[in-house]
């Protein structure tokens, strides 16, 4: 009679913001992955995936230079880089040949967050999966910043694409902005030892360095569950008929949210 409340117990302890876990993200690894496949930007925390399932490990530095990177983290939790590419293009992984594709807390940081979908998509065999994993732009330390939407995605796209490179790079400037003025005080009063810009000369002396380091630390956009459905929504309408969304779950207290596409043909 006991055992279910009890399992709901364990559950809501292990998902509370006091005790933060990875079970749902689990869980639906465990229910969702088999045979080989990718896990784009890993670093210190890859997924747990089930028995028998194979991870290359794709980033775009080998765990030497990340370890040189991130001194504050623990050099025996980084994972060793299997594949050196850029994980938001995969340009050198074949089309069709992998059973998954990790990416947690990897799609914010794309500057073109459809490319990076589509290639994702490309790389999966029939019946593959993606499970990404996303902050949840109403509770995370992007909290105030502005939702991205469908159109602003669509129109990232298509600058690239036609050629307009240096157009796509301007705007990316204002996402470098918000970071820096939204998203790292928001960081710092959890992470006290988090650098931050007090005077607006500091603020845009960083900001225009990580523009023109083109650099990924910096969150490019901001999800929320029913704008991460939107974009979802679209992809599927415009670009792969054959997606399916199988899974959008809150994870961590609901800062975050786990995805599972499925390619159906």
């Amino acid at each position: 009679m006991l055992k279910n409340p009890i399992k709901k117990l364990k559950e809501f302890v292990g998902e509370s913001l006091l005790f933060p876990s990875y079970s749902v993200r689990r869980k639906l690894s465990f229910r969702y992955l088999r045979g080989s496949g990718l896990e784009v930007g890993a670093l210190h925390n890859p997924l747990e995936v089930p028995p028998g399932v194979t991870v290359s490990y794709v980033d775009y530095a080998t765990k030497e230079e990340n370890i040189k990177k991130f001194p504050l983290i623990d050099a025996s939790r980084i994972v060793v880089t299997d594949i050196v590419a850029d994980g938001c293009e995969l340009s050198g992984i074949q089309a069709d040949s992998q059973d998954f594709v990790i990416a947690n807390h990897v799609l914010e940081h794309c500057a073109n967050p459809l490319l990076a979908l589509l290639n994702w998509i490309r790389v999966i065999r029939k019946n593959g999966i993606i499970f990404l994993t996303l902050p949840n732009g109403e509770k995370s330390f992007d909290y105030g910043r502005r939702i991205t939407t469908v159109e602003h995605i669509v129109d990232d796209y298509e600058l690239v694409k036609c050629g307009q490179g240096e157009k796509f790079r301007e705007k990316n400037r204002e996402h470098y902005r918000e970071f820096v003025e939204i998203s790292i005080p928001n960081l710092h009063k959890v992470q006290r030892n988090l650098k931050t810009y007090a005077t607006e000369e500091a603020r845009n002396s960083y900001i225009d360095k990580l523009w023109r380091e083109s650099s990924d630390d910096a969150h490019f956009h901001v999800f929320t569950k029913d704008s991460l459905a939107d974009f979802l929504q679209y992809v599927i309408a415009n670009h792969a008929a054959n997606l399916a969304v199988r899974e959008i779950s809150p994870s961590r207290s609901a800062f975050e949210y786990v995805v599972v596409l499925e390619k159906m043909s």
